[in-house]
């Protein structure tokens, strides 16, 4: 069942051009999905008191129009597609009747006590009925990435108080923040897509080491923890 709701773009949410920055589009979003989730529980509020929580593992989202300040926004979300430990949700930003964005998320249920993953037939999801198919994407949902020594070490990145949530570890709107922020000249490009896997977890006070890539105008960025392993993998097109 899809939920909509009316998606209010104020000055804050805009960069030095005037346009909405995907990172708060992304989070206007989810922040719907978690609306619908309170109108038809468990709500995230529910699952946290439970000891679970709903973790992003990927998300896709292709960017179709400039949206501005003021713009008539409206979001869409619906869950589709879920099995085994993957829970899939689409998003759609719709200005003027027209869509502006669309996204695909996959999400993992955590039993936070247990230290496990819960599979999609162990969680009452309702929703209000049966899920809708999604929508085609037209950007891939799985990508192949450069060869490991292909990367170039551009930064070490700290993860701050500001970056943190109710989970204590990075948000997952602050990664795109944090790859544009290295993707020279941005100030005069203009996103198109992205397509972001968080394959662990960046705590508080852990410190990220940045390696980059750039082919064809297609930017490819990985994330390595101090304990080596691989914290995030991301595709920004522009």
């Amino acid at each position: 069942m899809k939920f909509t709701e009316k998606v209010e773009i104020n000055n804050y949410d805009v960069d030095m051009h005037g346009i909405m920055r995907p990172t708060q589009l992304i989070a206007k979003l989810e922040e719907i999905g978690s609306h619908q989730m309170a109108q038809y529980p468990p709500s995230n509020d529910d699952l946290r008191k439970e000891g679970k929580g709903f973790i992003l593992s990927r998300v896709v989202m292709s960017i179709h129009m400039d949206i501005h300040e003021g713009d008539d926004a409206v979001g869409e979300t619906w869950a589709t597609d879920s099995r085994g430990l993957s829970f899939a949700r689409c998003y759609c930003l719709n200005i003027g009747g027209e869509i502006a964005a669309k996204v695909y998320t996959v999400w993992a249920l955590l039993d936070i006590n247990e230290k496990k993953l819960i599979r999609v037939e162990e969680y009452p999801r309702q929703l209000g009925g049966a899920a809708d198919p999604c929508f085609d994407m037209s950007l891939s949902i799985r990508v192949r990435m450069p060869k490991a020594d292909e990367f170039e070490e551009i930064a070490k990145r700290k993860v701050y108080y500001s970056d943190t949530d109710l989970n204590r570890h990075m948000n997952n709107t602050k990664y795109l923040n944090m790859f544009c922020d290295f993707v020279p000249d941005i100030e005069n490009k203009s996103l198109k897509g992205i397509n972001i896997s968080y394959i662990s977890e960046a705590p508080l006070g852990e410190e990220l080491t940045v390696m980059h890539k750039e082919l064809d105008g297609v930017h490819y960025f990985k994330t390595i923890r101090t304990d080596g392993k691989t914290n995030c993998e991301a595709v920004l097109y522009f």
